[in-house]
């Protein structure tokens, strides 16, 4: 509007001096500068118009904010995620799926299915079918071995072969070439990169012709859940990551702008999980119960823990495990159905779930962890982020959403087909306007 205002300023100027006109033409010109101001924006476009934000293709940007406990939101220092969520559709909680820990929830979001389907059930796994190698965030050769991820198709897979283009900052199974695909755009996992150089990335990648530039893109932030671990979600320490994390979004909103791609842009902000105080002295000690049994082998520690033993003495050791306080076991394959949890092959043939503020201590390294999570995912502490700005997004506030859904929100939004998913299909219907 401003350059058409402009225009036709400088017209009404250069016309004062032709006499021949006389006042009449004077006195429409200005009438019709004046008309010009009150026009809405997209009334005074030409239909030829080459504006930036009318040029651009649509936008799906996928961002996780690792360890967001719901109620973080409402802290204060996060300003620019507030404004998002009044701009949108804001769930009070996300209920992750379990177990609520990093690696399956992070999958379970791009691929729609529980981590008993898709395979990566814990953050650290073994798997009788893929020997000698063992699952976890620091060994760089499973990260990036297709054979953990194959179980299932990541929707940037889908993307790719659909002939558009998915840009992923980040994000569990984009280093692996899942199914002979990867993004178009990837990084290997970099976690001393700050949340303002993760965004300047994006955006660098985001700078391109639309025939270049990403239709669908991931960014993923961790610091809130390091600094939950480290100093507990209600530390001072959380409350700055919450702050440097939501200036990094600031920028990112900035430079959408300066890309003339904000108004093309469709946000879903989630998170995988939220976050609980575990004391010093809350740590259970299960050395006692498996020391009876020669095969018993503690595979995974903290609120959900695993051990893997004989089935001859798999009974034997449930009875002895009954005997600890603050922790309920069950055979693989026996827990609530409600779980969705306890059948793949990568899970341990025992199974134990602590009480909100216990966690099993596997004296890794001595390291006792302030925050953690990893329990129950119906509890309040482990509910997590969830907000849905851009185009077409209803206004609104909703209860609950669910992560398993947010898959099919995805597909949609990306006007895909979906792979066969455990998601239900109405969250994009509840969003949408009419």
């Amino acid at each position: 509007m401003l350059a058409l205002a402009s225009g036709s300023f400088t017209y009404f100027e250069n016309v004062k001096t032709m006499k021949s006109k006389g006042v009449i033409l004077r006195s429409i010109l200005l009438l019709c500068l004046v008309a010009s101001w009150f026009l809405p924006a997209h009334a005074q476009d030409s239909p030829k118009s080459t504006s930036p934000v009318a040029s651009h293709k649509p936008l799906v940007l996928l961002v996780s904010i690792d360890g967001f406990r719901a109620d973080y939101l409402e802290r204060g220092f996060t300003p620019h995620l507030k404004s998002l969520a009044l701009r949108g559709t804001h769930a009070d909680r996300l209920t992750p799926v379990f177990p609520s820990i990093t690696f399956p929830n992070h999958y379970s979001l791009v691929t729609g299915l529980y981590p008993d389907h898709n395979g990566v059930v814990n953050n650290t796994m073994v798997d009788p079918q893929i020997p000698g190698q063992e699952f976890n965030l620091s060994n760089r050769a499973a990260i990036e071995n297709p054979l953990w991820w194959e179980e299932a198709t990541p929707i940037w897979e889908t993307v790719v072969r659909s002939g558009k283009i998915a840009s992923t900052l980040f994000w569990p199974g984009s280093e692996a070439k899942i199914h002979g695909i990867q993004p178009n755009d990837w990084k290997t996992y970099d976690n001393n990169m700050s949340p303002a150089q993760r965004v300047k990335t994006l955006l660098s990648w985001l700078n391109r012709e639309d025939s270049q530039r990403a239709d669908f893109a991931t960014l993923y932030f961790s610091q809130v859940d390091s600094k939950g671990h480290g100093f507990g979600p209600d530390s001072a320490e959380v409350n700055a990551a919450l702050s440097d994390v939501d200036q990094a979004m600031g920028d990112l909103l900035d430079g959408l702008t300066q890309l003339h791609l904000k108004d093309a842009t469709t946000f879903v902000i989630v998170s995988d999980h939220g976050m609980m105080t575990v004391p010093s002295n809350h740590g259970l000690d299960l050395s006692a119960a498996l020391k009876p049994h020669a095969s018993a082998k503690l595979l995974w520690s903290g609120p959900l823990a695993a051990i893997e033993v004989k089935s001859e003495e798999e009974k034997a050791l449930l009875k002895d495990l009954a005997l600890q306080d603050h922790l309920q076991c069950w055979s693989k394959g026996e827990m609530p159905e409600r779980f969705h949890f306890g059948h793949h092959r990568r899970i341990p043939s025992v199974l134990c779930l602590s009480e909100p503020g216990w966690s099993v201590d596997g004296n890794y390294k001595g390291y006792k962890s302030v925050g953690q999570h990893g329990f129950d995912n119906l509890i309040s502490e482990m509910q997590g982020l969830f907000i849905v700005a851009g185009p077409g997004i209803k206004v609104q506030n909703i209860p609950q959403a669910q992560s398993i859904d947010v898959y099919n929100l995805l597909i949609h939004l990306n006007h895909l087909q979906a792979k066969p998913n455990d998601g239900a299909d109405g969250l994009f219907d509840l969003l949408r306007l009419n």
